[in-house]
């Protein structure tokens, strides 16, 4: 064990003081600083994945709003700001500072705007900016506030969610929705409520019912949020810099002493084979896995800076991706010192293996897709790609960094959180296990 540890120790600060590994983390790291303003305006360009419910009643004459903010799952969360808003098309604008909406029940808002009937089918906000449409049903007693979501779970299971009041600005108590004719709940004790499904949408008040809204297929790319641009836009830069970090760290810690005779030389000393190996392939994964989290650390603190907030479950996700990754690389690279007759094979089969899992293996994927007659635009084709791509440790990596979202279903629609894991594992031990056989076997 002893051994071990000094081999391990040795390889790491060698690797940590190589200048080709140092480059790459710091182009790695100049690339993410500098694309941060750009990045920033994308960011703000993107509606916010919060939608709002205002139900208007009436209070003495005038109009006052329960309101609430959702997230795009239909949950309900705080929104603080400056905001203007204004009643249907032509309505006059109010302004309201330091607004904030509550995740536990509506909020009211006085808008000393006369309440006549019927009222306008909208209020338009706008919040810090950014503009926002709430939908207004109104029907004999009750006004609906409505807005379309959908699953956090499933991103092909839409929904709607509404917040309910009487004109009185109580909570209707025999209010029901309905789904295509099937049940669908009734408002809780804020008038708040939601519902999955596809189809026409009715509400029954009483012995009065009519359809409200009809819930469409969603769109593969419709739930484009704020923070699945930021994880694509990371985990297409670990993607590129990462493997290639890996691929020179396991070179010149294995493949190369392997090739050049070096590494026969340390195997003659009463050490045992695997000590060796696996002190090497280890202590490369820590001189990349070091400096490359060092950047993931970083990264949120710089992005904060362009008021770009990166969650610490996102960082946790990136982190494991980079670790994934790192390891299958230096594997890789280690299992081609085997086949090496020179001191520059090994490298050149590291970036081939490379380019065929950046580049060719989604060329793969597409013929597949064309194989299958799926429309390139479904649902299924988007779902069937993404399974492909278990096949890819390129791709599962991506896929961990998307797991850091509130819905990674976005990006990595028809994988979940499972699959991704058994599919790290498989590649692990598939890894893992050549290795062992190919150091046996030329032995």
């Amino acid at each position: 064990m002893k051994k071990f540890f000094t081999i391990l120790k040795r390889e790491t600060f060698r690797e940590m003081r190589s200048w080709k590994i140092i480059v790459i983390a710091i182009v790695m790291l100049s690339i993410m600083l500098v694309t941060l303003p750009l990045l920033s305006y994308s960011v703000q360009s993107i509606q916010p994945s919060y939608g709002i419910l205002s139900a208007p009643y009436n209070d003495s004459g005038y109009i006052d709003l329960k309101v609430m903010a959702i997230d795009s799952g239909g949950t309900p969360v705080s929104v603080t700001g400056n905001v203007t808003f204004q009643y249907g098309s032509n309505g006059t604008k109010v302004f309201i500072s330091d607004f904030k909406t509550s995740t536990s029940s509506p909020i009211i808002v006085k808008t000393h705007i006369k309440f006549e009937i019927p009222l306008n089918g909208f209020f338009i906000f706008w919040i810090s900016g950014v503009k926002y449409y709430s939908e207004i049903i109104s029907t004999i007693s009750i006004s609906i506030s409505i807005h379309q979501i959908v699953s956090p779970s499933n991103s092909s299971l839409p929904g709607i969610a509404l917040l309910v009041t009487s004109y009185n600005g109580t909570v209707p108590g025999n209010f029901s929705l309905y789904i295509n004719g099937t049940y669908a709940g009734k408002p809780d004790s804020n008038g708040f409520m939601k519902a999955f499904g596809i189809g026409k949408v009715t509400f029954k008040y009483g012995n009065y019912s009519q359809m409200i809204w009809e819930i469409p297929k969603p769109e593969i790319y419709s739930s484009l949020t704020p923070e699945a641009l930021i994880s694509s836009f990371t985990s297409s830069i670990i993607s590129l810099f990462v493997p290639i970090a890996a691929i020179i760290a396991g070179y010149d810690s294995l493949a190369k002493e392997k090739v050049s005779g070096a590494l026969d030389l340390i195997l003659s000393r009463p050490v045992k084979r695997e000590t060796v190996y696996w002190g090497k392939v280890l202590g490369a994964f820590l001189s990349i896995f070091i400096y490359f989290v060092i950047i993931s650390l970083v990264f949120p603190f710089a992005a904060a800076l362009f008021n770009i907030n990166v969650t610490p479950l996102e960082i946790v996700s990136l982190i494991a991706a980079i670790s994934f990754l790192t390891f299958i690389f230096i594997i890789l690279e280690g299992i081609s010192g085997f086949f090496g007759k020179s001191v520059s094979t090994p490298l050149v089969w590291g970036i081939v293996i490379w380019i065929f899992f950046n580049m060719i293996y989604s060329i793969i994927s597409l013929g597949v897709l064309y194989i299958s007659q799926i429309s390139l635009s479904s649902l299924n084709a988007l779902k069937l790609a993404n399974i492909i791509g278990l096949g890819n440790p390129i791709n599962i990596a991506k896929y961990i960094t998307y797991m850091g979202l509130p819905n990674p279903q976005v990006l990595v629609y028809g994988v979940s959180l499972l699959e991704v894991v058994l599919g790290s594992i498989a590649w692990i031990i598939f890894s893992v296990l050549l290795f062992i056989y190919l150091s046996r076997r030329f032995e």
